[in-house]
């Protein structure tokens, strides 16, 4: 394992979202998967995405993606498949919708309520005459015979109805996935012509599939408006008489009215539609996968939310067991997200799936640093998850593709050639966190089938904000949560129990209940209202055997929706123990036996910001702890039920040392030190007890265990590593000798042209691929435009300037009146961002004209000038300052600059200072410093990264030398005040997608709002004991 920790191989690596996003070429694409496998990614996912020009699954697709296949055979790569054109999955960018016609199409069942004689519709399924008073329904009669033109009264009709076509599925409906036809027909689609093309390497070069955000009821739905539905399909009724015993038709009501018989209506409706919707779509899929030898991996709509994900799956769990690897998505800065994680992570210890895959990072917006990242990996990590997939490495950034959910994983980010300290990082975790057993005791039972009995379709407010059931669902998973972070705070970690999984794969053993391969000896019900008959018949026979049930208040009335006596055989049963609140939970499990591992404080309590991750493997075990407090730190004595010797394993250097512990009675006790945000990796071997040593803090927090030495003086240099820049977002514009319009943002000049000529619009991403439609003439293809931006130069500079351009490419430009020879020098940021010398500016105001040939597939884009000179925040140009002082970069002439800064130092490690610090250690530490991620250089080698602040103090001793040295700190920085977004208020915002970037109304804001970057106090130089 040791070796495996220092180099992890490929199956330990991140695999990131590539975006195929636009006219794919061969050779580009080898060329970024190269970058990949040299900045340590193991592999990537073929990924179909917003702008793409290739057709997709077309010919020159799949030639493509033979030449990626070939490219990552040769140099030890995976090259992995991804199933849908964009997402969601199953139905292949319509494809199979346009083949299979409306059996194939996603239907709901609808409610009209009229009053008078209902219309006879053949694609009515039942009608109702009812009596309804404010919203609820008093009285319900289904009508089986033609009614009369004069019928009077309230009525209830009820269709099953087809879904139209939305621009996302390129002019189609979503796919029916309750059809396990249509399903078979994805497969056909999609899944065939890869095996056809590629069989050869499944399960070797490509070792897996991912499927995205399949659900049966999608959010691009489109049906009569003003009417609530909830998901159907071809021939539900019939399935349903059979496995419910009775019709459905005549309980429809109830689906969207609540009366008592609801809760058994609803509770058999969504189990049906579970059941149908796992079996027909991750079943057949996943059995086709593993008869081809592909891993099946992918996530699921809405996993994060209780009440929506049964909305949109009939439940989710039920769907891991069929995936090899279970997936979950993730996105934006969030490590709240509780439920996501456990649910997956629960079912893959259950099946001893040795990996669980988690889509990250999408959303975080360009300014995302490696803390972020590992902030957010760390908490995934020890929550389960094993692998990375970075969403996205965009394989183009021009025009809609760059705001498509940045950042951006890939060589058009300024941090991208440190990219390997974090692939290093969370590969050595994976590789020790991956495969063995997580140790848990306790099982909790999953509440889906309870709130099945409450979850319906509102005829008056049935907006998913507004459904009163949701927001019943909502209040509970409030107190769900709660109940979950009680648990993992003070570590009494458990697993999810899927009432369906358990209805299949769970037994009793001695006194253990097992789901699959995991036992508990603990089983929790957390304030349900119904369990499964199969649930109730393992509870009843775990007590008997001697296991222990714990209810938290308000007990479960119902058994299969019902209320049941039957519940009487377990709740009164010596072993079982209901208890009134959480925190009553915690105690009744503190006293039923030992926490497995303890990480108390100095006061003896349990430190709840303290997460851990305890597996077992063949030879040892691994303990993972992650302090989830973002400020403070904090330091614990660890208790494990384990009696061994404790080494710590650093996942960022790659190297360890052996702790000293105390070992007594099977138990180990050491201790150890968090910064804010910090984690631990320590393995834990069954070895021969050494003599009993004193345990001490291992690491201690820097302020409390180091002495000043030097604060570094005044820079002696400074140094950009690409040139600087000034946005130009803001333009006027004029269609052939017509009157110029006002100042416009760029996109909003665009839209306007756009709108008046009949064209695509293109502001906004989510519409048709355009594949499907770039190529093809526009009546008004070639409207002359013209294009007019302005900037002020204050004084002027000696050094060259350029312009870059991102999509449309005019045929003339001009800088202040005089023409521009176009001829490229390189690309800026993106290969397909052209770098056009410009004559020498003029001081005071200075206007570009862009003038040519505009197109129906054309984008404009904001346009960029670049060089050697400074912006300050008036964004006006002068000359750069000679010197950069400590602070913000942003204030100092760099107020959109998208690169790296060195800050170079002199220090002279005088003869004193040698003799003083003799037999000790010398650290570096920035102290706060705003950037992605630091590399510092002394004497010109790499002494090391600071790529989160926990990493902070770098032990440089060995790179000093007596007498003058040399010390250089690269900071990172990124594409955020470049690309922005900049015109809404604050800097920074949790959630990134394509509507940041264009602001309108009440929501827009002129001014430029970017990023701090830089050493924002004097670096430090301290001694440490050695």
């Amino acid at each position: 394992m040791r070796t495996g920790f220092q180099n992890p191989t490929n199956d330990f690596r991140s695999i990131p979202f590539w975006a195929w996003n636009d006219k794919l070429e061969a050779g580009e694409l080898v060329r970024q998967a190269q970058e990949m496998k040299s900045h340590g990614m193991g592999g990537f996912f073929m990924h179909s995405r917003e702008g793409l020009e290739t057709e997709y699954m077309g010919e020159e697709w799949m030639s493509c993606a033979a030449a990626v296949v070939e490219a990552a055979k040769n140099m030890g790569m995976h090259a992995w498949l991804y199933d849908e054109d964009r997402f969601p999955s199953g139905g292949a960018g319509g494809l199979v919708c346009r083949q299979g016609g409306d059996p194939f199409r996603a239907k709901a069942v609808t409610l009209e309520i009229i009053q008078g004689a209902p219309p006879q519709d053949d694609d009515v399924l039942a009608v109702f005459s009812a009596v309804i008073e404010g919203d609820k329904l008093k009285q319900a009669a289904r009508i089986r015979s033609k009614l009369s033109m004069e019928a009077e009264g309230t009525f209830l009709i009820f269709r099953c109805l087809v879904s139209g076509g939305c621009e996302w599925f390129n002019g189609e409906a979503p796919v029916d996935n309750l059809n396990p036809a249509a399903v078979a027909a994805f497969i056909d689609s999609t899944y065939e012509p890869y095996r056809n093309r590629f069989g050869e390497h499944f399960g070797g070069v490509i070792p897996g599939i991912f499927t995205d955000e399949p659900s049966i009821a999608d959010f691009h739905s489109v049906y009569p408006e003003g009417r609530t539905w909830l998901p159907w399909t071809d021939g539900f009724a019939e399935l349903f008489r059979e496995k419910r015993g009775y019709d459905i038709a005549d309980s429809l009501p109830y689906l969207f009215f609540y009366d008592e018989p609801a809760a058994k209506i609803r509770h058999d409706y969504w189990r049906t539609i579970a059941e149908r919707f796992s079996e027909a779509y991750s079943r057949q899929i996943g059995e086709w996968c593993g008869n081809n030898g592909l891993a099946f991996t992918g996530h699921y709509l809405a996993e994060h939310n209780l009440g929506i994900a049964i909305r949109m799956n009939g439940a989710v769990m039920p769907h891991y067991r069929y995936q090899h690897i279970p997936g979950i998505d993730l996105l934006d800065e969030k490590t709240e997200e509780w439920l996501t994680v456990k649910q997956c992570t629960s079912v893959a210890n259950q099946y001893r799936r040795e990996h669980v895959l988690s889509e990250m990072y999408g959303c975080c917006g360009w300014d995302f640093t490696f803390e972020g990242q590992k902030r957010i990996g760390d908490w995934q990590f020890v929550m389960g998850v094993t692998l990375r997939c970075q969403h996205l490495s965009l394989y183009s950034l021009t025009g809609c593709r760059k705001r498509d959910f940045p950042p951006n994983f890939n060589d058009s980010s300024p941090w991208w050639k440190y990219n390997q300290v974090t692939e290093d990082y969370f590969a050595r975790l994976s590789s020790v966190l991956s495969g063995g057993a997580a140790v848990r005791d306790i099982l909790v039972i999953h509440p889906t089938t309870s709130l099945w009995t409450t979850i319906g379709s509102d005829p008056y407010r049935f907006m998913e904000w507004m459904d009163p059931s949701l927001q019943k669902a909502n209040e509970y998973e409030a107190d769900f949560i709660a109940f979950m972070k009680a648990l993992l705070s003070q570590h009494l970690d458990f697993d999810f129990g899927d009432e369906l999984i358990m209805a299949d794969d769970a037994f009793i053993r001695e006194n253990q209940l097992f789901v699959k391969h995991a036992g508990y000896r603990t089983i929790v019900l957390p304030m349900l209202s119904n369990l499964l008959d199969s649930t109730l018949s393992l509870l009843i026979d775990f007590v008997y055997a001697g296991g222990t049930v714990i209810a938290v208040e308000p007990l479960p009335l119902r058994v299969n929706g019902v209320r049941s006596d039957k519940l009487r055989l377990l709740l009164e049963h010596e072993n079982f123990h209901a208890v009134g609140t959480t925190r009553d939970c915690v105690t009744a499990l503190e006293t039923i036996r030992q926490r497995r591992v303890s990480l108390r404080g100095p006061h003896g309590f349990e430190i709840p910001e303290l997460l851990y991750l305890l597996k077992e493997h063949k030879d040892c075990h691994a303990l993972f702890v992650v302090n989830h407090d973002r400020t403070r730190g904090c330091e614990a004595e660890i208790v494990l039920q384990i009696d061994g010797d404790v080494e710590e394993w650093d996942p960022l250097t790659g190297s360890h040392m052996r702790i000293g512990v105390n070992r007594k009675d099977g138990s180990t006790r050491f201790l150890a030190s968090f910064g804010p945000a910090a984690s631990r990796l320590y393995i834990v071997r069954r070895e021969a007890a050494p003599m009993l040593t004193e345990a001490r803090f291992a690491h201690r927090l820097p302020h409390e265990q180091q002495m000043a030495l030097v604060t570094l003086p005044t820079l002696s240099g400074f140094a950009r590593t690409m040139p600087n820049a000034i946005l130009l977002d803001f333009c006027s514009y004029r269609v052939g000798e017509e009157a110029p319009s006002g100042q416009l943002q760029v996109w909003q000049a665009q839209k306007n042209i756009r709108e008046r000529f009949g064209m695509r619009d293109s502001h906004y991403n989510g519409q048709t691929q355009r594949y499907r439609w770039a190529d093809i003439a526009h009546p008004h293809d070639g409207i002359p435009v013209e294009w007019v931006f302005s900037f002020e130069v204050d004084e002027l500079t000696d050094g060259d300037v350029w312009i870059v351009l991102d999509g449309w490419r005019p045929s003339h430009i001009r800088l202040n009146g005089d023409l521009v020879a176009i001829r490229p020098e390189g690309w800026f940021i993106d290969r397909k961002w052209p770098r056009i010398p410009l004559p020498q500016l003029k001081k005071g105001r200075n206007e570009l004209s862009l003038l040519g040939p505009y197109r129906n597939r054309d984008e404009m884009e904001n346009v960029y000038v670049i060089g050697d000179f400074a912006v300050n925040r008036d964004r006006r140009i002068l000359r750069e300052p000679e010197q950069l002082s400590v602070g913000d970069w942003t204030l100092q002439g760099y107020l959109h600059y998208p690169g790296n800064m060195i800050y170079r130092y002199d220090f002279v490690y005088s003869a004193d200072w040698v003799e003083l610090t003799k037999g000790c250690r010398i650290v570096l530490e920035l102290g706060h410093w705003e950037a992605v991620t630091a590399e510092v250089r002394i004497n010109g080698q790499c002494a090391g990264h600071i790529p989160w602040r926990s990493a902070d103090g770098l032990d440089v001793t060995e790179y000093l030398q007596p007498g003058m040295n040399g010390i250089e700190i690269e900071l990172a920085g990124s594409l955020r005040n470049l690309l922005g977004p900049f015109h809404q208020i604050g800097t920074h915002n949790p959630w990134v997608d394509w509507t940041f970037f264009q602001r309108e109304g009440s929501r827009d804001d002129p001014g430029y709002f970017v990023k701090p970057y830089g050493l924002m106090r004097p670096v430090g130089l301290y001694v440490r004991n050695g």
